[in-house]
């Protein structure tokens, strides 16, 4: 199964649900700035990247993780991949899921001065800062993501249409 996390960037709410996903981050306790920021992908990818999945690891059932930025384009991309996936016969191997919902303002505003600005020593903390306000709702995203893998591995699904989490 691929796992896809995406948001708009590839930078900052994605990158979080990856390491929460793969156990690089706790889904519970608390969780320094620091550490936030010291994420390799973090508040990394430029608009270049966007469209283009990084595959970040495996997680303990051997899916693959990935990050995907689609910047204002989601659901035309998002439309797209789930077409061609369906088309390819590959329906039941994907779940996208969008990370944009369980961010607030902080998290917006520390992504656009630092991606859009370049003002990143200013930018970057703040959306780690957002992040930190946001973890709640991302890690409950995460768990409910990780939750429907085991849920479908227990009832041995084999659906044949693609997952889309809100």
């Amino acid at each position: 199964m691929k796992i896809i996390y995406h948001c708009y960037g590839r930078a900052h709410s994605s990158v979080v649900a990856s390491q929460l996903h793969l156990g690089n981050l706790p889904m519970e306790g608390s969780v320094t700035k620091e550490a936030i920021m010291a994420i390799p992908e973090f508040d990394l990818a430029e608009a270049a990247d966007w469209g283009e999945p990084y595959l970040v690891g495996r997680d303990a059932a051997d899916n693959e993780v990935y990050i995907l930025g689609l910047n204002s384009q989601a659901p035309i991309c998002i439309r797209a991949m789930l077409s061609l996936a369906g088309h390819l016969g590959q329906a039941d191997q994907i779940l996208l899921v969008n990370t944009l919902a369980a961010i607030g303002l902080k998290t917006r505003i520390g992504g656009f001065m630092s991606k859009k600005l370049r003002c990143n020593r200013i930018g970057k903390p703040l959306a780690a800062s957002g992040i930190i306000s946001s973890l709640p709702r991302l890690r409950q995203l995460v768990g409910t993501v990780q939750e429907e893998l085991i849920r479908k591995v227990q009832d041995g699904e084999e659906e044949d249409h693609c997952h889309y989490r809100r």
